[in-house]
């Protein structure tokens, strides 16, 4: 069987404490190309990527969308598949590449993007097999934990729809209605697993968390965070620390994630008004 060379496209702002770790776990073939999208940073990360063999392109602070990165970094690809990957994503385990090789041996013509498993961070690699979704399989609880920090793309379906450059977040989630409006088959693979490991503000987070929930309410209805939910949340999260499942850092991270869906959950309702009757 042969096998496929891949287009890597990552994004970067100040990502040196993380990025290495991510380059060192891909195990690129000499074929698979490496782009790195970077928007400003000052710690490194360019020197960092440039040594490991990284095309550069630098997009304006100012200029920053999700979607505009991806797409300039997609423009450079010269590969079939393009994975999108964050610089905070760590490869699970070695097999990670290999795993979207062999997936893409098995899709047929009308998969045009495969995705892996954002994983907690002491969550082990699942073993493998892949799950198709059509029609409308997003709509009815397609959550598979994954999106553009590790996302596989058919570049040339991406040349003909690229990504919406004007919305703050949910680009991913776009695309994939997109492809699942036209007749397009996700493949989920289960084997491609990443770890997170963003050591961002509880600040950043919590406005995430608010940029995520908006962007899930585009497309469906989203389940609306409690109070009496997040306060098991931090319970759990206070149970996890000492038995090792989570770290502080990671733990206050999904914590201010959370209180995030909850505002902005808060603040969806009001701006809807009291439901008709």
């Amino acid at each position: 069987m042969s096998r496929p060379p891949v287009s890597i496209v990552i994004r970067t702002l100040n990502a040196a404490e993380t990025l290495g770790e991510v380059l060192l776990g891909l195990h690129r073939d000499e074929s698979d190309q490496l782009i790195v999208v970077d928007s400003g940073s000052t710690d490194g990360t360019v020197e960092l990527a440039r040594s490991q063999g990284a095309e550069i392109i630098v997009i304006r602070k100012d200029d920053f969308t999700y979607g505009r990165a991806l797409n300039r970094g997609f423009s450079a690809a010269r590969h079939d598949w393009v994975l999108s990957l964050s610089a905070h994503t760590i490869p699970a385990d070695r097999s990670f590449l290999e795993s979207y090789r062999r997936a893409i041996g098995r899709f047929t013509e009308s998969v045009t993007v495969a995705v892996g498993p954002i994983l907690g961070e002491f969550d082990a690699a699942l073993s493998g097999g892949i799950t198709f979704f059509q029609g409308y399989d997003l709509r009815r609880g397609f959550g598979f934990g994954a999106g553009n920090p590790n996302s596989l793309y058919r570049r040339s379906t991406w040349q003909r729809r690229p990504f919406d450059e004007e919305i703050g977040g949910g680009e991913d989630l776009q695309w994939y209605f997109d492809a699942l409006k036209a007749g397009e088959t996700i493949a989920a693979v289960h084997a491609a697993g990443v770890h997170y490991r963003n050591r961002r503000s509880m600040r950043a987070f919590y406005q995430k968390g608010r940029v995520d929930y908006r962007a899930m309410a585009r497309f469906f209805e989203p389940h609306r965070p409690s109070l009496p939910g997040i306060f098991i949340r931090a319970a759990k999260l206070a149970l996890y620390i000492p038995l090792g499942r989570v770290d502080w850092a990671g733990a206050k991270g999904s914590l201010a994630h959370c209180v995030g869906n909850y505002v902005e959950a808060r603040a969806l309702a009001r701006q809807a008004g009291p439901p008709q009757r």
